[in-house]
């Protein structure tokens, strides 16, 4: 009789242990499982053919001229980026977003300040990469319209 009593004791630990495994298993997984479904497109399957290359051009959009002083983007170098409208604007600001294509490293923010009438200027310095060179691309946020986005990309080379 008392082997019969302390089977179901060892069966009940055993389950209580597989179960608590179980449990940890899913609450690791589960959160990036979900993170991933329900994430918006990243901006590696965004038709970056679509955005302009600051590094190789002035680029234009809607009347805006956006442009770098130096084509040349590495990483933790500052670089001059301005962005001239073709009206004033009642804002002191212009936001830009960026994040990488290659690779996932958050989004870049940077807020031009008016420096004119129509003109809007700020340093860029992108953050350091593992890789030799890395494509930024995203979008200036065009006055208060916050659906008016001026697409760019930005192409990052350390030397």
């Amino acid at each position: 009789m008392n082997v019969s009593s302390s089977r179901p004791h060892v069966s009940r630990s055993i389950i209580i242990t597989v179960s608590l495994f179980m449990l940890v298993v899913v609450a690791f997984f589960v959160p990036s499982w979900l993170a991933s479904v329900s994430a918006p497109s990243s901006t590696s399957t965004v038709a970056i053919e679509n955005h302009c290359s600051l590094n190789q051009q002035t680029c234009q959009y809607q009347g805006y001229q956006a442009t770098l002083a130096d084509p040349l983007v590495q990483p933790l170098h500052a670089n001059t980026l301005t962005v001239i409208t073709p009206k004033p604007l009642a804002t002191d600001f212009l936001l830009i977003k960026l994040k990488g294509v290659e690779m996932n490293m958050g989004e870049y923010r940077l807020a031009l300040k008016q420096t004119g009438e129509q003109t809007y200027q700020g340093e860029l310095m992108l953050p350091v990469c593992t890789e030799d060179s890395m494509t930024w691309a995203g979008s200036i946020t065009l006055g208060n319209e916050a659906k008016n986005h001026f697409p760019i990309k930005i192409r990052m080379e350390r030397r």
